[in-house]
């Protein structure tokens, strides 16, 4: 079974380091202002990859600016899969999010250093990641490439090599991160499509 396991902010929403479990039921409970809403957008941004539908009040910061305001900012979604879990990383680039896929677990060491500082050159945490033997995939910038990916439509010649970080495997996709997206912002949950 494929499912997002972890969900790990650095230097992103406020948060200098939050690992969250995701593994299994889990409930969301606290005062207002803790945090419950910002995680949920974050778990929703890695299902739909789209700033626009995230429920996202106008008058507050865009996804960008909250989630990633520093060079040094990052939102790191863990999978678990039958093999093993592989590591998603969000980061900005050209002003924007873009994704790299590390064929492993996530470690915190690839990011923070001995004096606790998270790296934002990202050719210090690629030397990291292979140090420990695992793979950096090339920069995804686009977000229907992303949803492409994590969905499993991946028969094209240039997306060969992500087969293996698809949580599901559908060329017919486009339905699910709708419906999710509408179970998170309690929205329309009709079946018409």
């Amino acid at each position: 079974m494929r499912y997002l396991n972890k969900i790990i902010f650095l230097n992103s929403a406020h948060v200098p380091y939050a690992e969250v479990k995701l593994d299994g039921n889990v409930h969301f409970i606290g005062t207002q202002g803790v945090g419950k809403s910002t995680l949920l957008r974050a778990v929703l941004f890695f299902y739909n990859a789209d700033k626009l539908r995230l429920g996202i009040p106008k008058e507050k910061k865009n996804f960008d600016s909250f989630y990633l305001p520093f060079a040094n900012s990052y939102i790191v979604y863990e999978v678990m899969r039958e093999n093993g879990a592989y590591t998603i990383v969000v980061t900005k680039s050209m002003g924007r999010a873009a994704f790299r896929f590390i064929d492993a677990p996530y470690s915190k060491e690839w990011f923070v250093d001995g004096k606790n500082e998270v790296s934002a050159d990202w050719s210090v945490i690629r030397t990291r990641v292979s140090e420990s033997g695992a793979n950096v995939s090339s920069l995804v910038t686009g977000y229907d490439m992303f949803r492409d990916i994590i969905f499993g439509n991946n028969r094209k010649p240039d997306l060969l090599q992500f087969r293996k970080y698809a949580i599901v495997e559908s060329s017919r996709y486009q339905n699910i991160p709708r419906t999710i997206q509408n179970v998170f912002l309690n929205s329309k949950l009709d079946a018409d499509f």
